[in-house]
Formats: structure tokens, C-alpha cells, sequence
């Protein structure tokens, strides 16, 4: 099972132009930021450790979580220590738990069912979850991952069930090469968002309060936990995403920065001749731009919040690109203008 970091959403699923309403769109930003567990300390000390080969199981697990207090800190200790030291197998072999730790990795099974016996160790319910998953290059239901895919769930101390995937939190596979890449944001996402990429085989893993069907699963598109730390509302987004009237979501390129989205066109296809509003708020040293074609849209800056009244005049390809400090313009989301 070839599994990969998503580094580029691509979902154009649908023709239909939807034109969204001003308080459609609200909704599906933030207006606050969402408070998440500072685990630096946890997440430091793990990354320090240095276990040798004549230890157990158990005495390797009381030392992963030596320094965690709860349950959602012992389950988030495990995690990164699995992702640290567990490399994504390219030979597809390694399925089992003892030979992915004795060998120092595996695929998707060995992670999750490695995970579950640490966790288990730790003194937390665990669960191993199978089902579909969407990669980043999914449009149609042939593009699912071959045989599957696995990831957990354990069960926190007020009884919150918690979703991870170690495997894609580890790194990402590309031309048969694993490339170690830790992704925080598969540790904890909301099921709401989620659900975009992973399917559960039994529904009551989807953790929604009201479950969606596969059919549904494979309309809307894969899209990454990370525009949720950036913005977006996800319970809003699963919502307008399950509707028959959009177009699928903006192609996303991986950049390593952060930002808040504040506004931005949800749809992957814009309209020539309408004005779209894109507001972000990010570092004021960095330059934000949409090219399209020979054209060049600068974004207005006061303070941190850059902003971008775009009307585009032809059709084509419309990239909204951020350009760091000493670097260069690098493309972030791309549009089709129609």
C-alpha cells in the first residue's frame, strides 16, 4: 500500500458552477483561533530519547511516556516516537508490528497495529481502524489507495475518542522513496475533516454525529487537516461539500509556512468577469500575488493582513503564490478561471 503525505489536493469532481453567498462563505472561516495542547515539552523529550536494543516492550513504552501525565499525552508520545523512528516500507512487505519495530519500519498496518500495542501498554483503549483513503492526486473512485488503508483511534480521559494516522504523520513516499516528514496534523484532526480522505470500513469510526455514506465520501474531495489549523471550518466545509452544486476545492501545493485564511474562494473554478475577495493574514515581510497568465495581482498589505480584490479577465490558470522573505514567488493554490 503506497501511502503519501498530501502535498497537493487536487479535486475538480463536478462541471456545476455554484455561486456561493456572502454568508455561505462566512461561515467557513474562523473567527477565532482554534486552542490546541502545547505538546513541545512531551513531544522534545521523546525526540531526546535514546533506547537500546536490550529492552522490552513495556520498559520502552514506560519510557516514552515517562514525562506524560494523561491519556492524550501518552497517546500523543507514542505517536511521535512511532513516527521518529518508523520508516514507511517501499517494498510493501513489513505488515506486522514485531518485525516493523525490529527493522525499523513497515507499512500501514505494522505503524497502526505497533501503535495499538504501545498504547495498550500505556494503559489506553485502543483501535485499529481499516478502511479507504484518498491521496492527493484522487478525483474518481479508481484513484483509491489499492488494498487499503489503516490508522487508530484511542480513547482519551474524558472518553473523547482521538483519531491519528502515524503512517502519513511519519512522511510521504514518492518514485518507491520513503522521505521522513513529520506532519503534526494527523495527530488529533476533527472528524469532520477527517472524513475528506479517511473512510472507515465500520461507520461508527467516522465519529460524526451524523455519518456519511461512501458514495459521499468519494464526491467530495481530500482535503488536509492543515486548512483547518489555518482557518477553515470543517464541520461548514463537510457541509457544503456533501451538496450537488460545487466544483470540488482549490489545487493545494505544500509551502512550509503558516497563515490564517480569513477569506478565499472555496470553489476550484472561478468565474471570468466576477470579483473574488482573498484575505490572509501572515507575516507583512512576505509578498502575496495571484498570477494569471502574463497577469500579476499583487496583494494591499496593512499590517499583517494582505488582501486581494481579483477580477480575472481571461481564462486560464490563476495561482495564488506567497513569496518569503529572500526567496521567490512559490505557488500555493491554484484556480481554474472559466
Amino acid at each position: 500500500m503506497k501511502q503519501l503525505i498530501f502535498t497537493i489536493l487536487v479535486a475538480i469532481f463536478s462541471t456545476t458552477t455554484y455561486a456561493q453567498s456572502d454568508a455561505e462563505i462566512s461561515k467557513m472561516f474562523r473567527t477565532s483561533v482554534i486552542q490546541k495542547q502545547d505538546f513541545s515539552k512531551i513531544d522534545n523529550y521523546v525526540l531526546s530519547l535514546k533506547i537500546g536494543k536490550n529492552v522490552t516492550e513495556k520498559e520502552m513504552v514506560e519510557l516514552i511516556t515517562k514525562k506524560s501525565t494523561t491519556k492524550l499525552e501518552k497517546g500523543r508520545a507514542i505517536f511521535i516516537w512511532i513516527t521518529d523512528n518508523i520508516a514507511y516500507d517501499t517494498s510493501y512487505k513489513i505488515t506486522t508490528p514485531e518485525e516493523g519495530l525490529k527493522k525499523g519500519k513497515g507499512v500501514c498496518q505494522a505503524y497502526s497495529e505497533l501503535f495499538k500495542i504501545f498504547g495498550e501498554l500505556a494503559g489506553l483503549e485502543v483501535a485499529v481502524i481499516s478502511g479507504d483513503s484518498k491521496q492527493y492526486f484522487y478525483k474518481k473512485p479508481s484513484d483509491l489507495e489499492s488494498g487499503g488503508h489503516a490508522w487508530n483511534a484511542f480513547k482519551s480521559d474524558d472518553g473523547k475518542w482521538i483519531l491519528l494516522d502515524a503512517t502519513w504523520g511519519a512522511g510521504y513516499v514518492n518514485n518507491r522513496k520513503f522521505t521522513k516528514n513529520f506532519t503534526d496534523y494527523w495527530f488529533n484532526p476533527s472528524p469532520e475533516i477527517y472524513v475528506f480522505s479517511h473512510f472507515p470500513e465500520e461507520s461508527k469510526w467516522q465519529l460524526l454525529d451524523n455519518n456519511i455514506s461512501r458514495d459521499e465520501f468519494l464526491k467530495i474531495p481530500p482535503i488536509t487537516p492543515k486548512f483547518e489549523d489555518w482557518g477553515l471550518v470543517s464541520k461548514e466545509l463537510l457541509k457544503y461539500f456533501l451538496s450537488s452544486k460545487h466544483n470540488g476545492f482549490p489545487d493545494f501545493f505544500s509551502v512550509n509556512f503558516d497563515w490564517k485564511i480569513v477569506k478565499m474562494p472555496i470553489a476550484a473554478e472561478l468565474k471570468k468577469g466576477n470579483t473574488y475577495e482573498f484575505i490572509f493574514e501572515i507575516d507583512e515581510k512576505e509578498e502575496i500575488a495571484i498570477f494569471l497568465n502574463d497577469k500579476h495581482y499583487k496583494a494591499e498589505k496593512i499590517g499583517n493582513r494582505h488582501t486581494i480584490n481579483f477580477i480575472p479577465d481571461k481564462k486560464g490558470t490563476a495561482m495564488l503564490t506567497i513569496k518569503q522573505k529572500g526567496g521567490q514567488y512559490a505557488g500555493v493554490l491554484k484556480y481554474i478561471v472559466k
